[in-house]
C-alpha cells in the first residue's frame, strides 16, 4: 500500500492528465473502508481515475434524475 503522500501525488498527476483532457467535475460517493485509512480512499480514487484515463470504463447516460443545465 502507498503512504498517504505518494497516494495524494498519483491524484495530483491524475488530475493534470484529466484537465488536460477537458476534465472539469469528477464526483465519488464513498462508503466506509474496512481500515478507514485515508491511503486506502485515496488510492482507491486513483485507481478509478487512471482506468478513466485508460478507458477501462463504460459510459453511463444517467438516470434522468436532473436537470440539465445550460
Amino acid at each position: 500500500m502507498e503512504t498517504d503522500m505518494n497516494a495524494k501525488e498519483r491524484l495530483q498527476t491524475l488530475e493534470a492528465a484529466l484537465k488536460q483532457r477537458g476534465v472539469v467535475d469528477v464526483k465519488f460517493f464513498f462508503t466506509t473502508t474496512a481500515d478507514g485509512a485515508l491511503s486506502t480512499i485515496t488510492n482507491d480514487v486513483a485507481d478509478a481515475l487512471d482506468d478513466v484515463l485508460a478507458g477501462r470504463v463504460e459510459k453511463f447516460d444517467g438516470l434522468n434524475d436532473s436537470a440539465l443545465v445550460a
